[in-house]
């Protein structure tokens, strides 16, 4: 048992670093080019660009049909049916993809009186849908803890893109260059993945009906959810892109940009423990021992961001950014914490999955979605960009802490995550997981 435990642990902790290691190249890389980038293009050009990119996030979670949770816990457990799984995945978000482009771009038309410029901006982000499938074959190799073809593939695409972004900024090009860029960065990741997914599993690919609607029928909840999820994270710039000016949705975008930047950290964390916390309960191992020590570790990455951004937050966009966006520094400072209680929630569905208990993704947001939409539509005509973050991090703690109090079935998650916020917890679980 002792030989099981440390062999999972190491098996993490070498998928961890692997996908940490290619997070940190795309931070430092994504970092310059963010900079020059933003300094480069007027606010209200970045501010379209944002708006537009908003709208795409929202269909990115309706075009992913909530498979992440179900394909890697499929895969898991029947691995002799990947074949089918993967066929039948692959052509479901390939699908999913192209209805999303059409809708989206339907959006934003009406919602910008049908501009052109916009539509073409829209229309240069929203391809990305269409080779976001790349992820499917990113959860194959999660569910084999082969996160490292996933870090070479991530790494080469963010290599291939900065160049793009550099040689835009050096021949001072329009800004449809730069909306091509998300497509492009989504486009590269694809190919390279989808060349790794045949050279090292060498599937033949096969369609199953009966996939399919086994699947949906497990994804139904996170379909919704994550569709819910994404309006109420994004509802802050599309607000502001309707009450305020596109100035205002750059501001809150540069310092939603900076906020996110360290998340690959948690991220990178989550990815890796969600398939030993599924083996830990389909075995009876060691659980709730390794969703605690997953909760730890979020709760005190995410307090030492965010102590570090309020160190240093305002002397960072004195000295990296133009004038014009150290108005995004209040904005900052609120969006920092709000990182730390949404990798809590994201976290804890991995929970919900084993629990049986996928009905409340769906409950959590819709509590998210109107307390977003209450608070941002007090806050933004007020504060601008400021009070859309406010809005952000109050309905952070409010979907991760307090929304689980009122059913019975989720409290334990939130006696978990207060269990969790002791450091010396932390230490003894994850020595306790090594033993």
């Amino acid at each position: 048992m002792k030989n099981e435990k440390k062999g999972m642990t190491n098996r993490v902790v070498k998928n961890s670093v692997w996908i940490i290691s290619e997070r940190l190249i795309q931070a430092a890389i994504s970092f310059f080019i963010q900079v020059a980038t933003i300094n480069y293009m007027e606010p209200e050009s970045w501010g379209v660009i944002s708006y537009c990119t908003a709208f795409v996030n929202v269909f990115l979670s309706l075009s992913a049909l909530g498979l992440e949770y179900v394909v890697i816990k499929e895969l898991t457990a029947n691995p002799n049916e990947k074949d089918e799984i993967m066929g039948s995945a692959l052509l479901m978000r390939l699908l999913s993809g192209i209805l999303s482009v059409f809708c989206m771009l339907f959006l934003v038309g009406l919602t910008r009186d049908f501009r052109s410029f916009d539509l073409f901006i829209a229309l240069l982000i929203s391809l990305q849908l269409l080779f976001r499938l790349s992820d499917l074959i990113d959860f194959y190799f999660q569910s084999r803890l082969e996160s490292k073809h996933v870090s070479i593939a991530k790494g080469i695409t963010y290599a291939i893109v900065a160049c793009w972004k550099i040689y835009i900024i050096i021949t001072a090009k329009s800004e449809p260059y730069f909306a091509f860029s998300y497509t492009l960065d989504a486009m590269v990741i694809c190919l390279i993945l989808i060349y790794l997914y045949f050279k090292e599993a060498r599937p033949r690919l096969r369609f199953s009906a009966v996939w399919c609607r086994r699947m949906l029928h497990q994804s139904k909840h996170f379909i919704l959810a994550s569709m819910i999820t994404m309006v109420y994270s994004e509802m802050d710039r599309l607000m502001l892109g309707n009450l305020c000016s596109d100035t205002e949705i750059a501001v809150y975008t540069t310092a939603y940009g900076i906020a996110m930047v360290w998340v690959f950290i948690p991220n990178a964390i989550m990815t890796s423990y969600r398939p030993a916390i599924m083996e830990g309960h389909a075995s009876g191992t060691n659980y709730l021992e390794r969703v605690r020590t997953l909760y730890s570790i979020i709760i005190w990455i995410g307090i030492a961001a965010g102590i570090g951004v309020m160190l240093f937050g305002g002397w960072f966009f004195k000295t990296f950014y133009r004038s014009e966006y150290m108005a995004s520094v209040p904005s900052l400072y609120l969006l920092i914490w709000s990182t730390l209680f949404s990798h809590l929630a994201v976290a804890r569905s991995t929970w919900l999955v084993c629990e049986g208990l996928n009905r409340y993704s769906e409950l959590f947001p819709i509590w998210g979605a109107l307390v977003n939409l209450g608070l941002n539509a007090l806050l933004i005509p007020r504060m601008g960009a400021a009070g859309a973050s406010l809005a952000t991090l109050v309905t952070q703690i409010a979907v991760t802490m307090i929304a689980p109090l009122f059913y019975r079935a989720t409290r334990p998650s939130v006696g978990h995550m207060v269990q969790a916020f002791f450091a010396k917890d932390l230490l003894e679980r994850i020595k306790g997981l090594r033993r």
